[in-house]
């Protein structure tokens, strides 16, 4: 085995990573060196007393874990019990310290982050290890952990998502986003939380979510909400309002559909240029607060826009780079 395989055999082996076959054939590649230290290379295979701890220091994280299955497979190897003889001591008395210290009333950190950004015109489906669906919309970011801390599943957005949760009663599945964190308790909902638009919206379609944060003006209790229930949180006056919604409306746009009620021309451009990646301009802002009505469903950027034209009765062009569409200018006849 060369350096490089068994260092990444190892790095495997510490993250959790290792399939039971690459286990084995570590645990024996390390018993091999059992009663020949001769045959060790540290040139080939690196310090053998960092490894050595390495592993060991994996072994200590599973005791605070109080992992007692882990513990097992960490001590199948016999190669590893003989190294853990020699550490009992070392354990024994670094317990106590522990205790003192209050690190085994610690929750345990993700070892890794994945991290999805979504660009204009983008959406784009994770799929977690507990089997939750996120939908990301675009001008989005989701930060999620490689696998779960043990008493929650805890993500971050910023932008919106749409999120289908496989429930854990005793795994609660928390998203923070700002001020807000969303707790699923057994749910499928939606929230929209852009850094640059004033409210936070958390819009339940099934079971219950509790939403809560930190901000003074607002903390009087946890707010349970039912479905076809939203909560609106002002961030600007930390307040919170709860209404009605219509799911089409609010996370329609997962499915290509876009409903505008009677929206100021300004915040339906804002939804198009997040849907189709293109920059939306109006040349005569007293237009900006006329009032749109219409549904699209799979409708083409071209059908929108003519929409738009016919009801508003202004004309547009467009503006092209490198043979692509990326403004319309809308402008007063």
């Amino acid at each position: 085995m060369s350096k490089p395989e068994f260092e990444k055999l190892v790095d495997k082996y510490l993250k959790r990573e290792c399939l039971p076959d690459e286990e084995i054939l570590l645990e024996k590649y390390l018993d091999s060196f059992q009663n020949n230290n001769a045959n060790w290379n540290e040139n080939e295979l690196g310090d053998k007393q960092v490894i050595e701890g390495k592993i060991y220091s994996e072994l200590i994280e599973k005791i605070k874990n109080k992992d007692r299955n882990a513990i097992q497979k960490v001590l199948y190897s016999p190669y590893l019990v003989k190294i853990a003889a020699s550490i009992i001591l070392f354990i024994t008395i670094s317990t106590g310290v522990l205790f003192i210290s209050g690190v085994f009333n610690k929750k345990p950190l993700a070892l890794a982050w994945h991290e999805k950004n979504t660009k204009m015109g983008e959406k784009f489906i994770v799929t977690l290890i507990d089997g939750t669906n996120i939908t990301l919309n675009a001008d989005s970011k989701l930060k999620y952990p490689v696998r779960f801390g043990e008493d929650a599943r805890e993500v971050y957005l910023e932008g919106e998502a749409y999120f289908e949760v496989t429930h854990d009663a005793k795994k609660p599945f928390i998203v923070h986003t700002e001020d807000i964190s969303t707790t699923d308790i057994g749910t499928t909902f939606n929230i929209s939380a852009f850094p640059n638009e004033n409210n936070i919206e958390v819009s339940l379609v099934d079971g219950a979510v509790k939403v809560s944060t930190n901000a003074a003006g607002f903390r009087k209790g946890d707010v349970i909400l039912e479905p076809t229930q939203q909560l609106i949180y002002n961030k600007e006056d930390e307040t919170n309002k709860i209404k009605t919604f219509d799911d089409q409306k609010t996370s329609g746009w997962k499915d290509n559909v876009f409903i505008f009620d009677n929206e100021p021309l300004s915040k339906v451009f804002v939804d198009l240029e997040r849907a189709f990646g293109v920059k939306f301009e109006l040349t005569d802002k007293s237009f900006s607060s006329k009032k749109i009505k219409a549904n699209f469903k799979n409708a083409s950027l071209w059908t929108i826009t003519e929409v738009i034209r016919k009801a508003t009765g202004l004309q547009y062009k467009t503006v092209k780079e490198n043979n692509e569409t990326k403004r319309i200018v809308f402008y007063k006849k």
